[in-house]
């Protein structure tokens, strides 16, 4: 009897060591901040995730076809994307990222690109030159409500504002009209757009900070390469964040407001750095591939509960133990 009661306490001890496991698997997960990007070390693009260490690679897509620019829903659970897998075309695409299965966007007989996926969820804003010159477009996450927002010159990377009320994107003149290129925000329906004062020359890239009081982008100041900056909503506070001889692109803000990620290219080759610190200029490279990986996006806490990995697991079975043993 006594032998019974032993097997049965064992038992229980281990069911409930594994319930806590998974639980603890999933909050220790969504801890762990991640990084997407698009690479071609498999021969072409596609998408792949890495941690801030640039560990624990994970690749999202693998087609033959060129797939690039990832943005995420804000819970993690989807991800648009650029692919040209039908028509030779780059269209936009959703992916369900507990499934892996993904529905085409936007269909049309034009180039669609550089997807933003709003904080509230309710829009994935992005370029096409649908009309002619390339413009900013909205669209709902399921297809429907398309909408034109920009209507002159030459417009690109729309990025959203926290609160989902603004839209920052790069602007070009046409040829003969006014207006001056560089980064200008307007209203989230396309209305009174105004041009971000004070940048350097002409900036690109933009990222909006968490608080929405800044932006980050990417610019040169006459025949320098081009650097990362951070500039005040208002267009105060300039202040140039890297220093190097290669050209840094694509700034991403980390959702907690302290790091950037970006990419940095020499000699047509490209790799993802990180400033660890706003402000500090400490900056880590995490890739280091013969092949070209840029624009990095950071990715929400919800991803990791549905992608554990291998090493996140035995990581977090000896953090089990331990509390167990505590």
């Amino acid at each position: 009897m006594k032998g019974k009661l032993v097997y049965i306490e064992l038992a229980t001890t281990a069911i409930f060591v594994c319930f806590l496991f998974r639980v603890n698997l999933y909050v220790y997960a969504s801890d762990v901040p991640h990084i997407a990007f698009s690479s071609n070390r498999s021969g072409n693009y596609d998408i792949y995730v890495m941690d801030i260490n640039g560990k624990n690679l994970q690749q999202l897509t693998d087609h033959p076809a060129y797939e690039y620019d990832p943005a995420f829903s804000p819970d993690g659970q989807w991800m648009a994307y650029v692919s040209s897998r039908h028509d030779g075309y780059s269209e936009i695409y959703v992916m369900n990222l507990r499934t892996k299965v993904s529905h085409r966007l936007t269909n049309h007989p034009k180039h669609d690109s550089n997807p933003a996926w709003s904080p509230d969820g309710r829009w994935i804003a992005f370029e096409s030159n649908r009309a002619g010159m390339h413009d900013i477009y909205k669209i709902e996450p399921d297809g429907e409500n398309l909408q034109r927002l920009t209507h002159e010159g030459s417009n690109h990377l729309p990025a959203w504002s926290p609160d989902s009320q603004s839209i920052a994107f790069v602007f070009h003149p046409a040829p003969g009209e006014g207006g001056r290129s560089g980064i200008y925000i307007m209203d989230a329906d396309g209305g009174n757009p105004r041009h971000l004062a004070n940048q350097p020359q002409a900036g690109n890239t933009p990222t909006w900070s968490p608080d929405g009081k800044q932006i980050a982008f990417s610019d040169k100041i006459l025949r320098q390469n081009r650097e990362i900056y951070i500039l005040n909503v208002d267009g105060n506070g300039l202040r140039r964040m890297t220093r190097s001889v290669t050209a840094d692109w694509s700034p991403d803000w980390s959702p907690d407001g302290r790091s950037i990620v970006f990419f940095s290219k020499w000699n047509e080759k490209s790799d993802i750095y990180l400033i660890k610190t706003v402000g500090s200029r400490l900056t880590v490279r995490l890739t280091r591939h013969p092949a070209n990986d840029k624009d990095p996006t950071w990715v929400p806490a919800g991803f990791l509960s549905i992608y554990p990995t291998a090493e996140t697991q035995t990581t977090l079975w000896g953090r089990l133990k331990q509390s167990v043993g505590d």
